[in-house]
């Protein structure tokens, strides 16, 4: 990754973090220097938050960003967060973040899935992206990614990873190996997903659709 370019007057790509205990003070500013004011060089697409207070941030120049608050890392020794480590390898912007112990998932614009090692700051495994015929094999996705959520499956089940994507699917992925355990077509592309759950407590994923609908799908196998 090239140096950033400081531009002290200028703010583009900026993360924005607010005390909900104290909604009336103004943000803590994500930066990538002191100089630079900006958290990325271009929009931020998605963002991850962990409870140690780790932020992961994925911008529309293709890397991934990896925070960590500092009471003294903010603009002029206040409070705020540090630049960690960057990560880059996506072709386009990175439009999914999904943290499942020190393996990081990402997905992007380029319709590819990156998992990384977050301690060694490198990427792990590739999952490419592959021409929409009707003969793409179905542990790839065609178009661009839009989401990533993991899911831990009910009774011990397993951990794995949903991916909604432009080219019409939902995939999942077994966050252990990294295959893809199920995809399934929904007639138009799945612009942003969520879990919820029916009255029995029965986990549920919304799915919204490019053209205005939202499909509501099972996620385990028992009746």
């Amino acid at each position: 990754e090239a140096s950033p370019i400081e531009c002290p007057d200028a703010k583009a790509g900026m993360v924005h973090s607010w005390n909900l205990n104290a909604a009336q003070d103004p943000p803590m500013e994500l930066w990538m220097s002191p100089m630079a004011k900006y958290a990325g060089s271009g929009r931020i697409r998605s963002l991850w938050t962990t409870a140690d207070g780790s932020v992961f941030s994925g911008g529309s120049d293709g890397i991934i960003r990896q925070w960590a608050f500092n009471p003294t890392g903010g603009p002029g020794g206040k409070p705020g967060f540090s630049l960690v480590k960057s990560m880059g390898g996506h072709l386009g912007a990175v439009t999914g973040l999904a943290l499942l112990g020190t393996m990081l998932w990402s997905g992007g614009m380029d319709g590819t899935l990156r998992l990384w090692n977050v301690e060694a700051g490198e990427q792990a495994h590739l999952i490419p992206a592959v021409k929409k015929d009707a003969n793409s094999p179905p542990g790839h996705h065609s178009g661009p990614v839009t989401g990533l959520l993991p899911f831990e499956a009910p009774n011990n089940q397993g951990s794995f990873v949903f991916s909604s994507s432009l080219d019409d699917t939902v995939k999942v992925w077994n966050a252990t190996n990294g295959e893809c355990v199920a995809s399934e077509s929904h007639g138009q592309g799945v612009t942003s997903i969520a879990l919820t759950a029916d009255p029995k407590g029965n986990p549920l994923l919304l799915c919204g659709l490019f053209y205005g609908d939202i499909m509501i799908r099972g996620t385990i196998s028992n009746p």
